[in-house]
Formats: structure tokens, sequence, C-alpha cells
């Protein structure tokens, strides 16, 4: 999409002079001659500061609007610059560069099929060789995320990275267990908490085919390694499954899913899991989305099977993409649920659990993107543990920044710091970790 928009906005510029008469006035030339040159040096942003406090005397003068609508469109005030092209069009409904540009505007804001009907209508104006060809990238991008043609994709994505807790241990080394007369335990050597380097990689693979116009049918593929510089004790990789139905409305998604999937400790099975989600979105404008989820698992630990427990999971979320410079997207969300241990001998080991999630992102430029979560969990455990006689409850914070940088051909260099405090109130349940990674991926698709 990137090289789509490389090649889209010079020919849209030069489009643009050739697509009506040129009428305004003289004080204004140095304006738009200067809006011109930084749009054609991609610098979206200077130029819609520039031509942004002339919009109130010079609406209604095609280039003017034409020059003030890419330079909002590309410096991500996207709605104004639809407003720009419309008072184009309304004097001249043959413009095809403003037409253009309304395309990629409404593809921009999710209007697929507003955006697919404007460049259905600019292939029959005659472009040129270069632009039919964009136009014809843009349709195939359109058909590809309304789930409208068989698609695939995968990556692959190599990473590096300072964990401060690789087994997310304790920091304590003397304990007292009351279950014992309070007598004052001693962890073994190297069972508390052990800072390390570690390098990744990870791939996966997925496609999405429609089975009509409303349904479409999706599968993927993921795995994860990762491996510590010096404690391999504490080697981690997954492997995982998933597939499902999606189902399209007007404003309505329906998704059912299946997953599985298998957690390693040292190479060694330490986790199997097997379960679906249901999930309904629903778009409530064009900034604002909704959503409603149900998940459910099967958990099995081979050889340690007092663990195997069904989890439950009810939640909900709302996320705004707002307008205006670095075009900021927020995320809320709320959930609920229980882990159930299939052997009540050990529900001291099952809990109910309840979490908060928010998050955001700013794009700096439109290489580079910001971004924070946070996450809030409590789990309130079944019954007392044994050791401590009482019942668990821990409080989790996750947080997490970085950035995205796209330097292009599909690449994403992926800096991120990470932060997790367990706070329970059983001691060996406690524990706080930073990590500290960056991420090279790169992406596939076809």
């Amino acid at each position: 999409m990137a090289m789509m928009k490389k090649v889209f906005m010079p020919l849209l510029v030069l489009v643009g002079m050739l697509s009506g008469p040129v009428t305004y006035a003289a004080t204004d030339v140095d304006a738009l001659q200067s809006a011109k040159s930084l749009l054609e040096a991609r610098d979206a942003k200077q130029a819609y500061l520039l031509l942004e406090p002339l919009e109130s005397d010079q609406a209604g003068n095609i280039e003017f609007d034409y020059l003030f609508a890419i330079s909002a469109i590309d410096s991500g005030n996207v709605t104004r610059g639809v407003f720009a092209l419309e008072r184009v069009l309304a004097i001249n409904p043959n413009h095809a560069g403003a037409r253009a540009m309304l395309a990629r505007a409404y593809f921009e804001l999710g209007e697929k099929e507003t955006a697919k009907s404007e460049f259905q209508q600019l292939q029959q104006q005659q472009p040129s060789d270069e632009m039919a060809g964009v136009i014809n990238r843009y349709l195939a991008a359109i058909d590809r995320s309304m789930g409208l043609t068989t698609s695939f994709a995968a990556y692959l994505d190599f990473g590096i990275g300072h964990d401060s807790n690789v087994s997310s241990a304790t920091s304590t080394t003397n304990f007292v267990v009351p279950a014992f007369g309070n007598l004052i335990f001693r962890l073994a050597p190297g069972a508390n908490e052990v800072s390390d380097n570690f390098k990744s990689i990870s791939g996966g693979a997925s496609f999405i085919t429609p089975l009509n116009k409303d349904v479409s049918l999706f599968a993927g593929v993921s795995g994860v390694q990762r491996m510590n510089n010096q404690d391999t004790r504490f080697d981690t990789s997954s492997l995982d499954f998933n597939a499902g139905l999606r189902v399209r409305g007007h404003v309505d998604t329906f998704t059912l899913s299946g997953q599985a999937g298998t957690f390693y400790i040292d190479g060694e099975d330490f986790r199997r899991a097997y379960g679906g989600t249901a999930q309904w979105q629903r778009n409530l404008d064009q900034s604002n989305q909704l959503s409603v989820y149900g998940q459910m698992a099967r958990l099995e630990y081979p050889g340690n099977d007092i663990r195997d427990a069904d989890r439950y999971v009810i939640g909900t979320g709302w996320g705004h993409a707002f307008s205006g410079d670095k075009s900021p997207v927020l995320f809320v969300g709320a959930y609920t649920g229980m882990e159930d241990t299939r052997d009540n001998d050990f529900d001291f080991l099952g809990f109910d659990m309840y979490g908060l999630r928010a998050g955001g992102q700013l794009s700096f430029t439109p290489k580079l993107v910001g971004y924070a979560t946070a996450s809030y969990e409590i789990r309130d455990y079944d019954s007392e543990e044994p050791l401590f006689l009482k019942s668990r409850e821990d409080k989790q914070t996750d947080l997490a920044v970085g950035l995205r940088y796209l330097p292009g051909y599909n690449w994403t260099i992926r800096p991120q710091l990470t932060y997790i405090n367990n706070d329970s109130n059983i001691v060996l349940s406690e524990y706080d970790r930073w990590m500290l990674s960056v991420n090279f991926r790169h992406d596939f698709i076809w």
C-alpha cells in the first residue's frame, strides 16, 4: 500500500493540474506553488499548514481545493480533504485527479464499497497505463480487505532483547510456610529470578477465501521460538493453529473460530490448549467500533494433570480513531472469566478473573508509529492454598510502549519496552519483569 501511494501522489498532482481551469487570485500564487512543491517533496503536513488558513477565502477555487485536499488527506486530516474534493467535483465532475483522491480517501476511512465505486468510475475515464495499474492494485487491495478474493499472507520475525526475569520467578530467597509451623525455607539456587539476554524467531502463514459475498473461510498457523543466551532451562516455544468463518454485514461482522496450540519450555511439552472464540463487531460510525466476544479453552498439562482446567472468558471492547494530526487511535476493553480445574481436589489452582485493557497509537510520520498498551487483571483463587493456608489473590499489571518503523519493502522494525508486575498474597507468586526487545519483521502478501 505504501508503494501505491508513492506512485499515486505524483500522478495525482500532475493529473489535477490538467483537470480543469485555474482560477485564483494573484496574491495566492506563491502559496499554491509552494504547496505544490511541498507535496512533490512528500511534505504534506507543511503543505496543509500553509493552505489551511486560506480555506475560508479560497474554498470553491478548484486548484486550491484540490491541493488542500491532497495535503489534508496525506497529513491525516482525511475528512477535511473529502469535503474539499467534493467541492472540486461539484464544479467539475470529470476532474480525474479529484475523483482518484476521493476514492483513496474513502478507502482510508474504511468505506470500502464507496471507494471501489469511485475507482471503477475512474477506470471508465481512460486513465494512463500507470494510473490504471495503481487503480487496479487499489481495487485488488479493497477486494482482499473485504474478503471478496482469496488471499494469502505470511511473515518472518527475528528479535533480540534482554529479560530481567526469564522464569517469572520471585526475587525472594527465604520464605515462611505456615503449613509447617511457620518454618523458614530457602529457595534452591537458580529457583528465583534470573536475568538473561535472548533471541527469538517466529513465523506464520494464513489465508482467507470467500464462500459467497458475505461469508469467508480463514485459517492460519504460527510458531515462536525464544532462546536465552545462558539459562536455556527457560527457553520457550509455541505452535498454534486457527480456522474459522467470518460473516460480514453492512456494519456488523461475526467471527467464529477454533484454536489449538502447544506451549513448550526447554523443548518439553508444557501446556496444550484447544478452544474456540465467537466475536461480534459493529462499526458504529467511521470512527468508532464496538466488539463483544466469548472464549472457551480446554487446558492440558502433560505430566502434571492436576492443573488441567477449562477456561471461559467473555469481554467487550471499544475503539476510536481520531481525526487530525498524527491519526491517534484509542481502544479500551473489559473482560471477566474463570479457570476451573477438572480435578476438584485441586481447586485451589482454579480462579475467577476480572480485567481491563487500554491502549493507543500515534502516527508521527507515515512510516513511524508509536504505541502503548496497559492491562490490569485480578485473579481470585477458588480455595485455600495448602502450604500457605490462605486463598491466593493476584493483581497483575502489564505495560508496554514501543515504536513501529516501516522502512519499506514490507519490513517492520519494532523496538519495545515491557513491564510486568504480579502482586500476590503468596510470596512465591510475586514477581516483576522488564523486557527490552527489538524485532525485525518481513510480511509476504499475495
